[in-house]
C-alpha cells in the first residue's frame, strides 16, 4: 500500500516558495533517500522551522543562505557547487534573499518527502510560482503539527534572524 502512496505523489509540488519536483526514490523505507531537484525565487525565505528528519542542500546554480541555530547560531551562505546538511532536529531558515532564483538539489527521506507531499500544493510545468494562500498557510501547520515538525511563531521567526 505505501508503493502505491508514492507512485501516485505529485512529481511538483509548490511550497513556501519554492518549488519541489522529484528526481528519484531510492526505497520505499521512511528512511530511504529521495532527491528533488528545487527552485528558489529571489525574495523568497522558508520561515523558523525543525524537523526529525536530515535534509542536506547542494546549490546548483545561484546561492542560498540558511539560518541555522545549532553550537555557533549563524546564517551560513552556500554558492553554486557548495552544499550543507542539516541534521535532525536543528532549527533552521532557508533564504534566497539575492535577485536571482536558486537552483539547488535537496536531498532527505520518505518521511519528509511524504510531508512536502502532504503539506504542500501539487504544481504544473510552465506556471509561475505563485506566494502561498492562507490555505495553504493553514495546511502546512497542520500537516507540520501531524508529522510532529515545529514551526516557530512570527515573534519567533522575527527574534532568531534579527
Amino acid at each position: 500500500m505505501e508503493e502505491k502512496a508514492q507512485a501516485a505523489a505529485p512529481k511538483l509540488i509548490d511550497m513556501v516558495g519554492a518549488r519541489f519536483e522529484t528526481i528519484v526514490r531510492m526505497g520505499t523505507q521512511e528512511s530511504d533517500t529521495v532527491l528533488f531537484r528545487t527552485h528558489m525565487a529571489p525574495g523568497k525565505l522558508v520561515p523558523l522551522h525543525s524537523h526529525i528528519d536530515p535534509e542536506c542542500f547542494y546549490v546548483l546554480s545561484g546561492q542560498i543562505e540558511v539560518f541555522v541555530i545549532d553550537e555557533a547560531p549563524g546564517w551560513r551562505v552556500i554558492d553554486s557547487g557548495g552544499s550543507l546538511l542539516i541534521a535532525d532536529g536543528v532549527k533552521h531558515v532557508v533564504r534566497n534573499s539575492s535577485d536571482r532564483p536558486a537552483d539547488l538539489i535537496v536531498a532527505t527521506n520518505n518521511r519528509l518527502a511524504r510531508f512536502f507531499y502532504e503539506a504542500g500544493r501539487p504544481a504544473r510545468p510552465g506556471l509561475e510560482l505563485s506566494p502561498p494562500t492562507d490555505n495553504d498557510i493553514q495546511r502546512l501547520i497542520r500537516v507540520s503539527q501531524a508529522f510532529g515538525y515545529w514551526i516557530a511563531t512570527p515573534a519567533e521567526n522575527a527574534a532568531a534572524i534579527s
